[in-house]
């Protein structure tokens, strides 16, 4: 099973057609991001701006990620931010989007819910492409990424600051819990509260996960052949 999928891997990074495809629609879906998160973005001091949009973040990273390959110049550090990054939120937003699905599929939400769930969907997945670009990399490069997301994510939860005497967080549900905050729905800021162990969670099991299939790639009979012609 895991050598179909590092064949099938190898095959995506190995076409570089393919490779500017997955970067132009890394640029689609950033500057969608960008879109999604400004109001939230308007509402939060700028020195926090790096901690709000957290998935068009990666996405944003995957296109320096990509661009880099494909000048033959992979960063180990960039690579490592961005499958875990990629993979982590893709995977978080899918969970949050039906843990919240009375507000996300109500039937003015449910269409744009479902595209963002399906792109979520894919986003996850495409952090796995990385994966011959991580079999190699130096252990400073996997202590840089734990101290980021370490960073970050408790930025998001434990960070407060004031907008109109509400406090307000950096987390990509905090424009929701503003307003549920102003409109005391204490039940709903819990909720919202809650995701907070499910952030910290997954930035574990992804950041665990990648390194156990980058390990598992490297001594696989593809023994990262893929990242040897690119670079060569």
């Amino acid at each position: 099973m895991l050598k179909l999928l590092w064949k099938l891997i190898d095959r995506i990074m190995g076409d570089r057609r393919l490779l500017v495809i997955f970067l132009l629609i890394n640029v689609a879906g950033s500057l969608f991001g960008l879109y999604y998160y400004w109001e939230q973005l308007m509402l939060t001091p700028w020195y926090l701006w790096l901690a709000v949009p957290d998935c068009p973040l990666y996405t944003f990273f995957m296109i320096f990620a990509l661009l880099l390959i494909l000048l033959k110049k992979p960063s180990d550090t960039l690579n490592t931010i961005t499958a875990v990054g990629l993979s982590m939120y893709g995977a978080w937003t899918t969970i949050v989007l039906l843990y919240f699905g009375e507000i996300y599929f109500n039937p003015a939400n449910a269409l744009m819910s479902a595209g963002l769930w399906i792109s979520h969907f894919c986003m996850g997945l495409e952090g796995f492409l990385l994966l011959p670009y991580l079999a190699r990399v130096k252990p400073i490069s996997w202590a840089i990424t734990a101290i980021w997301f370490a960073v970050l994510d408790s930025v998001d939860y434990f960070y407060h600051f004031a907008y109109n005497g509400v406090a307000m967080r950096t987390h990509p549900l905090a424009l929701l819990e503003y307003l549920a905050a102003s409109h005391h729905a204490t039940a709903l800021v819990q909720k919202i509260d809650s995701l907070m162990y499910l952030t910290f969670s997954l930035s574990i099991i992804f950041f665990v996960l990648m390194i156990i299939l980058a390990g598992a790639y490297a001594g696989g009979s593809q023994k990262t052949v893929i990242k040897e012609k690119i670079r060569n």
